[in-house]
């Protein structure tokens, strides 16, 4: 396995070196290398081949195998001009393989434009060291390529255009030092790519429209450095992407227009460093997109215009520090299951069946709806939130009983608390009318609540709570709304009133008592006059002692009395409440 090291030494010795398969060389290279303190962290010796042989060999269509070899100075541009073709004429190498190899060169390791025609083109384990190590343009016509376990030195990595066939493309524990990885265009073939515990360095790393077609691809334990990591428009497959516990630095993350294809992909236990974070326009049409305990640094985070229309969403016990924009979002499911927003958050998707946010904590403004098209959301879960800052949102508009109605997975206690966190939030932003629907909604969602847990014990505790769960239902909700609507007191004191003024009739008629009138005036009245006249008196306490009750009729004045007492303090607390507000 390649080691990383700050400085080398190479000393040629005139000494025969023997690999174990028997290939000679007439001259050994002594390899040197030392950490940023100058001690030495590894020696060791490898065969010293003589560069032009071996281009003689690649034109003789021969097998390549420099393993265990230090090439300096090694290039296919070399190659080309010792064989006298055209410069961008491509180079045919039948095998290739360099197994714990050093190559190096004051210049670039230039192995672009060829066509590597072999069962497997590994370089595991070896070190590069130059300006730039290029594969631009070339073919890989393998079952695989192992650039596993390696340490390139060089200002540039460029693999741009580079074309794969079957089999795995294995870059797993390689380690790129300080220069740019550019990855851009490349075709990575039907296989699988490994990048697990890849280093990238401290320079831009790009995947540019990269393809990586139907094979499963890992960055796994992945560690990009502070430069700008750049998926723009890449595009996967069938199989499943990972970047679980991946490292990504303090530059931007730039996953625009990336298509995920139908695996499943996970970010989940990720760091993300103080650089902006854009997924806008990425599509996952299948499968899902995890993020499960991620960490994003102060960087800005982007969902907008993400199109994932079968696909699942999920942020599972993340922290916010920054902003985060869902705007424009398409997908089946958005899950933010105990997460954190300490800043604004954006949540005006486009169409969603679930937006679940159960056990978040809100901070600061979430932006639900508040102008432009309306979102097409399905159920909307507030189960367990903590709002602390303000949920922007309309009740009419964005039919927020049915959103919460229309959960299946949520019990009516868990409706009620989501009814009393919006209560609380319209009440602070001053949509006085949209927190009484709410307070409403939780009353109603907390009676049946109370009614269900009541309805566990013995018979006549059963009974007991069908009893007050009725009564309540007639006396808050029927009569008055939770004393949230005057007009509706108003209206339930006509048809109290109503009631006992045919009830004085009927009394009357049945001669179970009368109404005695006290004036000769009132003898003129009629039967139901006298008893709507009597009701009217007695209902307002008002008390003028022209008529008086006898038989039934008495106790009916006195119940009349005290519904009439309760109704306009009823009237009076519902009035105030809206006025005073």
């Amino acid at each position: 396995m390649a080691h990383s090291f700050d400085t080398f030494k190479v000393e040629l010795i005139d000494r025969v070196y023997l690999r174990n398969d028997g290939f000679t060389t007439p001259r050994t290279a002594r390899i040197q290398l030392f950490d940023a303190r100058g001690k030495v962290i590894i020696e060791y010796a490898l065969a010293a081949p003589i560069i032009p042989e071996i281009y003689e060999s690649i034109g003789r269509g021969e097998t390549v195998n420099l393993d265990e070899c230090y090439l300096h100075g090694f290039s296919l541009t070399a190659c080309r001009r010792f064989l006298i073709l055209d410069k961008n004429t491509v180079v045919k190498i039948n095998g290739f393989s360099a197994r714990n190899a050093v190559f190096e060169t004051a210049f670039n390791i230039d192995l672009s434009y060829g066509e590597f025609d072999t069962d497997t083109f590994t370089v595991d384990g070896s070190i590069f060291i130059g300006k730039e190590l290029t594969f631009h343009s070339s073919t890989f016509n393998t079952n695989g390529i192992n650039f596993a376990n390696c340490f390139i030195k060089v200002d540039k990595f460029d693999m741009v255009m580079a074309r794969f066939n079957d089999g795995e493309i294995n870059f797993k524990n390689t380690i790129f030092d300080k220069g740019s990885v550019d990855f851009q265009d490349v075709d990575f073939g039907s296989g699988d790519v490994n990048f697990t515990n890849t280093e990238f360095g401290e320079g831009d790393v790009s995947f540019v429209n990269t393809r990586f077609n139907d094979g499963d691809v890992s960055f796994k334990v992945a560690r990009f450095g502070h430069g700008k990591v750049d998926f723009h428009y890449a595009k996967f497959g069938k199989g499943n992407i990972s970047f679980e516990r991946a490292e990504f630095g303090t530059g931007r993350i730039d996953f625009r227009t990336v298509e995920f294809g139908k695996g499943k992909t996970s970010f989940n236990r990720c760091v993300f460093g103080d650089g902006e974070v854009n997924f806008e326009g990425a599509e996952a049409h299948y499968g899902k997109v995890s993020f499960r305990k991620s960490i994003f640094g102060n960087g800005v985070v982007s969902f907008e215009l993400y199109h994932g229309k079968g696909s699942e969403l999920v942020f599972e016990k993340v922290a916010f520090p920054a902003d985060i924009s869902f705007a424009g979002l398409v997908a089946e499911s958005l899950i933010l299951d105990a997460c954190q927003f300490n800043s604004t958050l954006n949540l005006h998707v486009e169409e969603c069946e679930t937006l679940n946010m159960t056990g978040s904590v809100i901070r600061d403004i979430a932006d639900y709806y508040t102008h432009g098209p309306l979102p097409k959301v399905k159920t909307l879960n507030l189960a367990g939130v903590r709002l602390l800052g303000q949920f922007y949102c309309d009740w009419e508009t964005n039919y927020i009983d049915r959103l919460i109605y229309d959960q299946e997975e949520t019990t009516v206690a868990e409706k009620a608390e989501q009814f009393r966190i919006l209560k609380e939030n319209f009440g602070n932003l001053g949509k006085y009318t949209d927190e009484d629907k709410a307070y409403v909604e939780f009353k109603r969602c907390d009676q049946k609540a109370i009614l269900q847990s009541e309805l566990k014990g013995n018979f006549f505790k059963r009974i007991t709570a069908y009893i007050k769960y009725y009564f309540e239902l007639v006396i808050f909700d029927w009569v008055g709304l939770y004393a949230t609507a005057p007009s509706r007191v108003i209206f339930s004191m006509i048809v109290i009133y109503a009631i006992f003024s045919l009830l004085y009739t009927g009394v009357a008629l049945s001669g179970l008592g009368a109404i005695i009138p006290g004036t000769a005036d009132g003898e003129k009245l009629g039967l139901v006059v006298k008893g709507f006249y009597f009701s009217v008196i007695t209902f307002f306490t008002i008390g003028y002692g022209d008529f008086a009750p006898s038989g039934i009729a008495r106790l009916v004045s006195g119940f009349e009395g005290f519904c009439g007492v309760f109704m306009m303090s009823y009237f009076t607390v519902a009035f105030v409440r809206k006025i005073l507000r």
